[in-house]
Order: C-alpha cells, then sequence, then structure tokens
C-alpha cells in the first residue's frame, strides 16, 4: 500500500512538473530585414529582436546572444562569419548580418537566433536561453 501511495504521489509531481513547463514561448518579437546586392558586392541584414513588458535581455549570456546556423538553400550567398553576435539597446538586441550575394535572383537564408532573458518578480528571477527561427532573402542583382 505505501509503494502505491509513492507512486500516486510521484506521477502527480511528474503532472505538475510538465503543466508548470508549459508555455506559449518567449515574449520576442523578431524584425528581420531582406537584403538586395549586386552579385559578389557585401551587403547587411538588420535583424532586431525586442522583448515584452516584465521582462529583459540579458548581455552577456555565457556565450553571448548571437545568430549561428546561417545557411543558403541554393547557396547563392556567402556569410562574412559563422556566428554574429547582438548588441543590446535597451530592450532590444539588434544583429547586422554581413552577407554576399554570388548568383542572380532571390535566395532564402535560415538560421537560429540564441538569446537569453530574465523574467522579473517581487521575490525572484528566472533565466531562460531560448533559440528562434531566423528566416530571410537575400537578392543578387546583376
Amino acid at each position: 500500500m505505501i509503494k502505491v501511495g509513492i507512486a500516486v504521489v510521484a506521477s502527480a509531481l511528474v503532472v505538475l512538473a510538465g503543466a508548470a513547463v508549459a508555455e506559449e514561448g518567449p515574449p520576442i518579437r523578431t524584425e528581420v530585414a531582406t537584403a538586395e546586392a549586386p552579385v559578389g558586392r557585401p551587403t547587411e541584414i538588420l535583424a532586431k529582436l525586442t522583448i515584452g513588458e516584465g521582462y529583459r535581455f540579458i548581455e552577456p549570456p555565457p556565450r553571448g546572444n548571437r545568430v549561428i546556423e546561417l545557411s543558403s538553400a541554393d547557396g547563392g550567398v556567402e556569410f562574412a562569419r559563422r556566428v554574429f553576435r547582438g548588441t543590446l539597446e535597451g530592450n532590444a538586441i539588434t544583429f547586422r548580418l554581413q552577407v554576399t550575394p554570388t548568383k542572380p535572383g532571390p535566395h532564402p537564408i535560415n538560421g537560429v537566433f540564441r538569446v537569453s532573458y530574465v523574467t522579473e518578480t517581487s521575490d525572484s528571477w528566472h533565466l531562460r536561453h531560448v533559440s528562434l527561427p531566423l528566416v530571410t532573402t537575400v537578392t543578387g542583382t546583376e
């Protein structure tokens, strides 16, 4: 009987823990511009992440607020670096991604924003590390 009681309590704790983890997602809004430049000429993509009220980005987190895993599905874009760090400005982080179109036409690119933020209440704070998708287009002109 004691073993059954322990199993029920353990199951209830697992259910409660799962409910506490389930969130709607981070309170972050992303704005990512597109870019256009002549083939072979570097250009910049401006990306900005803004956080909601009651939250704040932290700087510098252990590995920095950054964009990683940049890729172009058709290989029509070169990236100046593999990782781009963001600049914290109030309640926003700005990223300036240097890219160069290598072929004419539109080229979709993908990446991942990795950022950290905290929520603060009157008696505690909670640190969160999140990954958000970066999707945009670089167009090469002739």
